[in-house]
């Protein structure tokens, strides 16, 4: 990821109510975790992205790339949390 977008992801989980509820985990693209990433996720061209997982390991919501900032992962946590 890159690094403003996980700056934002950071700052994301720090707020009411993702703080507790969400755990963030970083994987160098370069990692045994990261290239596994790259093979499932739909990170695209770019081969990193922002994914949201539930307890069972699968994807709830997935962004390739790093164009997108708190808004969009606020929303997507949002989305996950309505389920």
């Amino acid at each position: 990821m890159c690094l403003n977008v996980i700056r934002a992801v950071r700052a994301v989980l720090a707020e009411d109510p993702y703080r507790s509820r969400f755990t963030f985990r970083e994987y160098g693209w370069e990692s045994e975790e990261g290239k596994r990433a790259q093979q499932v996720f739909c990170f695209g061209p770019d081969r990193h992205g922002f994914v949201v997982l539930g307890t069972d390991g699968r994807a709830l919501k997935c962004r390739p790339s790093h164009f997108y900032g708190a808004p969009e992962i606020r929303g997507d946590l949002d989305a996950v949390l309505a389920r």
